[in-house]
């Protein structure tokens, strides 16, 4: 499934859960259902509504507080849209609210996003940043909803249009600040966008943390559209309406090799350990925006060894990749360029064999023909010797082909 968002309107956390909800109602339930965790200790209250703006139809979605919400947790009784609450509090929050693991990270990583970008115009540390607008409770749900529906939608890539720029002033808990807002613009980095002539906040800082994190390609996917939904903003604009379009498209039918856009970067070390450049390396794979990275070694200058890194990341995340490089490593310098890769797509999914669950890679071919990888986690963590481990991995791997054939 790949999933492409028009942003007629512009995007914000709300127009996007409504907007995927118009689209696949049957999520609303599951969704609400979820979202429950929080409803305990928010006192907040949302629903969906359908809405209509300039002659056409969808879903507007709403989140407010509830008065009569009944609850232990007085303390939050007088949350408000200025409520402060820092990036600390928020991960604490996340990190022990009994929701799915996939739906955490998705979650977390959108709010890390945020933290981020508020903290380097901000000139602070992460963990010292304080949500304003953003910290209230109303946008907390409009994030954990929004992560729920990029799991459950189960959309294996995502792409959006151009970004409305909007431009004028808004008044924020700082006073009158430009739009777009400081940290919406550290969050689109990389993101084309354009001037459609209408002024105001086109995209919220939610709404762009929600698109970083998606790191969506500039082009659509070929497929059969299986199903659209239009989401709502609460604000009217003069010549159009305020909304998200999100477009489903069903991919799976044909094997479409996908061109990607992808930032290469490149960096050469020869004053740092063995253990320290291990270490270096992990830290830079974890980052966000990171795809891939390895080492070759070489002879420089003063036939010293050298270890060129190359890391594969999205052109979004390049211009923090290279800044995360230069504060956790020895090197002094970094190349980089954007090119071209062309990728399969692929489906990751669980087989069962020996009362236990693999998880496998399994990618379509060109020609028709179709290949599994088991990942590579499951053997490491066994007491199996190489030539169980061996059998295992072939036998698991033909059961995923079967599977896929038979699908």
């Amino acid at each position: 499934m790949h999933i492409h968002l028009d942003l007629i309107g512009g995007i914000a956390g709300d127009m996007f859960t409504a907007a995927i909800l118009d689209a696949t109602p049957e999520l609303k339930k599951p969704l609400f259902d979820a979202l429950e965790v929080v409803r305990a200790q928010t006192q907040v209250k949302y629903w969906t509504e359908d809405a209509m703006d300039k002659g056409l139809s969808g879903q507007r979605f709403y989140v407010e507080e509830d008065p009569h919400a009944e609850s232990d947790h007085h303390h939050h009784h007088h949350h408000h849209h200025g409520e402060h609450r820092s990036w600390k509090s928020i991960k604490k929050l996340l990190l022990e609210l009994p929701i799915e693991e996939q739906v955490r990270r998705n979650a977390i990583g959108i709010f890390e996003l945020l933290a981020q970008a508020e903290a380097g115009i901000h000139g602070k540390s992460v963990d010292d940043v304080h949500f304003h607008e953003v910290g209230a409770w109303d946008c907390i749900i409009d994030i954990l909803s929004a992560s729920w529906l990029i799991e459950h939608t189960k959309a294996s890539s995502w792409s959006c249009s151009k970004i409305p720029w909007g431009g004028g002033t808004v008044r924020c808990a700082h006073g009158e600040i430009p739009v777009p807002a400081p940290a919406t613009l550290t969050l689109l980095k990389g993101f084309t966008v354009f001037d459609d002539g209408i002024k105001g906040e086109r995209v919220t800082p939610t709404g762009a943390a929600i698109l970083a994190w998606l790191r969506p390609s500039s082009t659509v996917a070929q497929g059969s559209i299986s199903s659209v939904g239009y989401g709502f903003g609460k604000r009217k604009l003069s010549d159009r309406a305020n909304l998200l379009r999100a477009s489903f498209l069903s991919t799976e039918s044909t094997t479409s090799i996908e061109s990607q856009e992808i930032c290469v970067v490149q960096f050469d070390i020869d004053d740092m350990t063995g253990e320290m450049l291990a270490i270096a390396r992990e830290k830079i794979r974890e980052q966000h925006g990171v795809h891939e990275i390895t080492e070759a070694i070489s002879h420089g200058k003063k036939n010293r060894h050298i270890s060129t890194f190359t890391v594969l990341s999205s052109p979004s995340h390049q211009d923090s990749i290279v800044e995360f490089i230069f504060n956790n490593t020895s090197t002094i310098g970094a190349r980089y360029w954007n090119c071209m890769r062309k990728v399969l797509p692929r489906l990751h999914h669980s087989i069962s064999a020996d009362d236990q669950n693999f998880d496998v890679k399994t990618v379509s071919r060109p020609d028709g023909s179709i290949t599994s990888k088991l990942e590579s986690d499951h053997l490491d963590n066994s007491n199996m010797n190489y030539q169980s481990q061996t059998k295992i991995k072939s036998d698991i791997e033909a059961a995923a082909v079967h599977e896929h054939t038979q699908s």
